[in-house]
């Protein structure tokens, strides 16, 4: 094959890839916009970028949690300076209950509800009005995994040990033992040891167990290399498990049996919540969404060797039944975003209202009266 012959292949090639794309995006954008749905209106909305400085054009961060099912604690950041409010939804319209500058604490990506309303700031325990009334073990209040939903119980991971705590002042000791704890409920804790997941109730008894597969060996010439692989899994009330690996989404019972496969979202990230019962559980996810053009840059950067930016553009919340695995909620922005990594949305305990925050607005919805199918 001579050049010229050579060159109108490659032509005809890349005419065909273009072709190709455009026809995809053409259907893509088509099924989607059958799909969209008008956004869910909130019942309460305030805007919590009133707090913090608007000096400096920098994307702040910012996290919220149900302490109760009508109070809420808001926290919001920018440039190193934080503020954390308490508000009340009860009434005809939201009501401020307290708060604090909260620059100076050690933690302040994560919040998590405690017994009476209070709210678990790092090590600190504070109560609604944002008093300091109780301090726990440093790191026990930094991962959702060690805090009941509730927030009745916590535990505390000590490289390989962990202890398990009552909520109470003085907090009470009820449970140790060795492993690396994927869940605790108010009932058992969920710990993984030398391959096996256990579940152990507070009073000691032995609820299940069951064995993980081990990950795959990977060759690197002539070293062998196993992962360490942690399973991901959190209770979902009293005895269930609610279990990712990879693209399955399952819930389990306490010896490994699978009851259900849930849809897997669209997205990444690890941000979940649930309601008391785990009936409802409610998925904060990051997405990218990239234009048919910028597709073909990037196809054309990658083939010359060429990085790409894969940041998200866009945050996806969805609710989804756990009993019977339909959507019953979901919510979509690609602008005015948060910075990436904390907790952006929650479910009440009942599982009947959301809170969804952004830069400029705290919005709380209902649940619809039904759920549907995908």
């Amino acid at each position: 094959m001579n050049g010229a012959n050579v060159l109108r292949s490659v032509k005809l090639g890349m005419k065909t890839v273009l072709n190709l794309c455009f026809l995809i995006q053409l259907v893509t954008t088509a099924m989607l916009l059958t799909a969209q749905k008008a956004p869910p209106q909130p019942l309460y909305s305030v805007d919590p970028s009133k707090l913090v400085s608007q000096e400096l054009d920098i994307r702040p961060a910012g996290t919220v949690t149900f302490l109760t099912e009508s109070t809420v604690a808001v926290s919001i950041c920018r440039n190193l300076r934080c503020y954390l409010e308490t508000l009340d939804f009860g009434a005809d319209k939201p009501r401020v209950i307290g708060g604090i500058r909260t620059d100076a604490f050690q933690a302040i990506g994560t919040l998590f509800r405690a017994p009476d309303g209070d709210v678990v700031v790092g090590d600190r325990v504070l109560d609604r009005k944002l008093h300091e009334v109780s301090q726990i073990p440093k790191g026990a209040g930094g991962r959702r995994s060690y805090i009941s939903t509730t927030g009745e119980t916590f535990v505390k991971q000590d490289r390989n040990d962990w202890v398990a705590y009552k909520m109470e002042r003085p907090h009470q000791r009820i449970l140790s033992g060795t492993g690396t704890i994927l869940s605790v409920s108010d009932d058992a804790v969920a710990y993984f040891d030398d391959g096996t997941v256990h579940i152990q109730g507070m009073d000691g008894t032995i609820l299940g167990s069951f064995a993980m597969v081990p990950p795959k060996t990977l060759t690197f010439g002539s070293v062998s290399i196993t992962p360490k692989s942690i399973p991901v899994l959190r209770f979902l009330g009293r005895d269930r498990l609610w279990s990712e690996n990879g693209s399955d989404v399952k819930i389990l019972d306490f010896n490994g049996r699978l009851i259900q496969t849930l849809e897997r979202p669209d997205g990444w990230g690890v941000n979940i919540g649930q309601s008391s019962d785990g009936s409802r559980i409610l998925y904060d996810r990051y997405t990218l969404d990239i234009p048919l053009t910028r597709k073909i840059e990037e196809y054309a950067a990658a083939a010359m060797g060429v990085g790409v930016d894969d940041k998200p553009n866009g945050e996806m919340v969805l609710a989804i039944d756990t009993r019977s695995g339909k959507r019953c909620f979901e919510w979509n922005s690609r602008s005015n975003l948060l910075v990436v990594g904390q907790f952006h949305a929650d479910i009440d305990p009942s599982g009947r209202l959301i809170a969804i925050m952004t830069p400029t607005s705290l919005n709380i919805y209902r649940f619809p009266d039904g759920c549907v199918a995908k």
